[in-house]
């Protein structure tokens, strides 16, 4: 294993540990694990191999004698578990800790993680380690890490750059310094990059569309210019080579996601901003604080999925416990009655919300329920229904399945580190005047909530190590006790629910003051033995109805002002990802003004401004005037480009740009201009942003229907729907 290790003044020391990765076999007998041994094809992977005593499954109490394999190539667990699986079959062999990265691997066997404060000994061809801190310190020290941003243009034949296009200009640009390679030869560019990096010494390399483009032409142009073995940009001395492989599309979190695949870049990080989500949702800070946590290497744990995230904190859980994790999860469905599946197969409980508009009403919350939920009651896939104790005090609430009291599991201990870090960073966070260190706390927060609102869904994903249906069924039967037994909390006192929803609660009560909220959180909070937040008293609040069915409400569709004027949106065009700019930015305007008001009544009296506003932004369209990055769409795609059969607007952006040579893959996005909505040409109908020119124009009538639709959903709560805003605007959009 190489390790790079940054030294307090700055110096960045390569050190390297004689280290052999493992996968490990069972099997019903010795006899088949020694036949493993001696096959060739398994052979040519590994460099020993033992019998060692563990825990096989997670429900076992027992250790077992399996089949360590030493691999010669840390990169070939996955390969050799593959060839193993063929050898007499799946049934044959049990693989476990195959898909385990390397890197990951050596973080948790050596008790490590990134960024910590070390002592590295080197002692012959080992490295002995001395961990001076803790993966659950909360006011840690980083290394000084030196950042550079990279950017490339492309000397463009078409509209869109292609692999065939030459390098046109590079640019690298630090806090200090810029340098600029536009002169001399395509490979003298090249050369000239690998020089610059190399001086400037950066730990973080910032690529633009790193992994969607860049890192993926500048190896294309090395190899094309012939100098594939010098296009250097790490410390260690291994080339940015050709992958034929640039991407994957994969169906979670109930939408079609795209993970380009990108290049590591040795010896330093290699970030890429657009594409990964806990870098781009919590910065840094955010993700620093994820990889210490989880024991993930930078650059695999800025491009992972929250999934994998926890999983790497169950896999630490698990080798302390001195259990296998399974490579593909064998552990079926517990076998249930009509009766069972009709009580327990639900999910948590709901109050319709009480469509229209009310004043003074307050929200409740619990702080990650479901998480704690899994921490109290002790909810794994080896507690719930464990054989050693069926006659457990705690039972699952409709179901009555037993939870075990002998053992903690899996899951909620690897809970417990990021719900005892996330409270206390939201207590620093209140207690520090530090702007800085505020921004610091915030963004931990709110990378660590991301886990713990994955870790439910987590539970039933098919291929989560320690997770079974059953423990999801569990936690929403506790969920839904929980908010039935709060609302007869709240009922008691006088309350009456608005809205109710799985974790949140929306009540109301006449003359009530914010100590009466208060004393009804802490009663809920003494009660339930759940920590409880009340977010505040709304001066107004609307619930909106579903567009089609107008007397139907929308679980999560509302809006309104809190009485320190901070507003709260759910739902609508302002908080939704494929809104344009334009409807966004009026209905946020519309939202500001209408904050001013204290109640309903003060909300209609404001109607007559807000109008006003509307027809600004509907003159706006019509003169034309309006900036091409306010109107334009941007849609994800569910499918390949050549995958799509419909005549959609943005399937005909997507057509458009497979004939310039960039076809789009499944979970990325396409951005496009509305021209003509009516055309059937796709060509006049929608313009991609990649093609777009200045004989361009958009579609004005196109553009006042969404402004329309998007303002009504404001208005209709207080009397102006679509067909009143039509009226406002005469025979102009008629």
């Amino acid at each position: 294993m190489v390790v790079w290790v940054k030294k307090a003044d700055g110096e960045a020391v390569r050190l390297t540990d004689r280290w052999n990765n493992t996968v490990y076999v069972s099997a019903d007998s010795r006899s088949s694990l020694d036949y493993l041994t001696k096959r060739s094809d398994v052979q040519s992977f590994i460099a020993s191999s033992e019998y060692v005593m563990k825990r096989e499954h997670v429900f076992d109490h027992q250790e077992r004698q399996v089949l360590k394999l030493l691999l010669k190539n840390a990169n070939q667990a996955e390969k050799l578990a593959k060839t193993i699986e063929v050898c007499t079959g799946p049934e044959e062999y049990r693989i476990y800790n195959a898909d385990l990265l390397p890197g990951q691997v050596y973080f948790i066997e050596k008790d490590l993680f990134p960024l910590a404060k070390v002592r590295a000994v080197k002692d012959g061809d080992v490295i002995e380690w001395g961990l001076l801190d803790s993966n659950m310190a909360t006011d840690y020290t980083l290394p000084p890490l030196r950042e550079a941003n990279l950017k490339v243009e492309v000397e463009a034949s078409r509209a869109i750059p292609s692999f065939a296009d030459a390098i046109k200009r590079i640019e690298l640009r630090t806090s200090n310094r810029v340098v600029e390679i536009a002169e001399g030869t395509e490979q003298g560019k090249l050369l000239d990059l690998v020089r610059k990096i190399g001086e400037l010494d950066p730990d973080l390399l910032f690529i633009e569309r790193g992994d969607d483009f860049t890192t993926h032409y500048l190896a294309e142009r090395a190899y094309v210019n012939g100098i594939s073995d010098r296009l250097l940009l790490g410390r260690d001395p291994v080339p940015l080579r050709r992958l034929t492989k640039r991407g994957t599309s994969y169906w979670a979190y109930n939408r079609v996601l795209h993970t380009p695949t990108s290049h590591q870049i040795y010896g330093r990080i290699n970030l890429d901003a657009e594409n990964f989500f806990v870098y781009s949702e919590c910065g840094l800070n955010g993700l620093f604080e994820v990889v210490r946590l989880c024991r993930m290497p930078i650059h695999k744990g800025s491009r992972a999925s929250i999934g994998k995230c926890l999983s790497s904190m169950q896999a630490y859980i698990a080798f302390k416990d001195n259990l296998l994790i399974p490579w593909k999860p064998t552990r079926a469905e517990v076998p249930k009655t009509g009766r069972t599946l009709l009580l327990g197969d639900r999910g948590g409980f709901i109050y319709e919300p009480k469509v229209g508009v009310h004043d003074q009403v307050g929200e409740l919350d619990f702080t990650s329920l479901f998480p704690f939920i899994m921490k109290k009651y002790n909810i794994s896939a080896e507690t719930v229904l464990c054989r050693c104790c069926p006659d457990s005090i705690h039972k699952v609430p409709d179901v009555g399945y037993n939870l075990c009291e002998k053992r903690k599991g899996v899951i909620p201990r690897s809970l417990e580190p990021i719900l005892y870090k996330r409270i206390a960073y939201k207590r620093l966070n209140k207690q520090t005047e530090d702007a800085r260190l505020a921004k610091v706390y915030r963004s931990r927060v709110e990378a660590l909530k991301g886990i713990l609102v994955c870790s439910f869904g987590y539970l039933s994903y098919r291929n989560a190590k320690f997770g079974l249906i059953d423990c999801h069924i569990s936690v929403c039967a506790f969920a839904r006790q929980i908010l039935l037994q709060t609302v007869r909390i709240a009922e008691r006192r006088g309350f009456e629910v608005v809205h109710g929803i799985v974790d949140s609660l929306w009540v109301t009560k006449p003359r009530a003051k914010r100590e009466d909220f208060e004393a009804l959180r802490d009663e809920i909070k003494r009660e339930m033995d759940f920590p409880v937040s009340f977010d505040g008293i709304y001066k107004w609040i609307a619930f909106l109805p579903s567009r089609m069915h107008e007397d139907v409400p929308v679980l999560n569709r509302y809006f309104g002002i809190f009485q320190n004027g901070s507003m709260k949106i759910r739902g609508i065009e302002a908080r939704r990802r494929d809104t344009i700019k334009l409807v966004s930015d009026c209905q946020t305007e519309i939202l500001e003004l209408l904050a001013n008001a204290e109640n309903v009544a003060g909300v209609r009296k404001l109607l007559p401004e807000a109008l006003a506003i509307f027809r600004a932004y509907i003159e706006l369209i019509w003169s034309g005037k309006v900036s091409i990055s306010d109107v334009v769409i941007i849609n994800g795609l569910s499918r390949n480009a050549d995958e799509y059969k419909s005549n959609l607007a943005h399937v005909s952006a997507v057509r458009q740009l497979a004939e310039e040579g960039l076809a789009l893959m499944a979970g990325q996005s396409v951005s496009y201009l509305v021209t003509n909505y009516r055309s059937k040409v796709q060509e006049l109908r929608v313009r991609p942003t990649e093609l777009l020119d200045e004989s361009v124009t958009y579609d004005k009538n196109h553009y006042c229907e969404l402004l329309i639709r998007g303002v009504a959903s404001l208005l209709e709560p207080f009397g102006l729907g679509r067909k009143d805003l039509l009226n406002e605007l005469g025979m102009r959009t008629s």
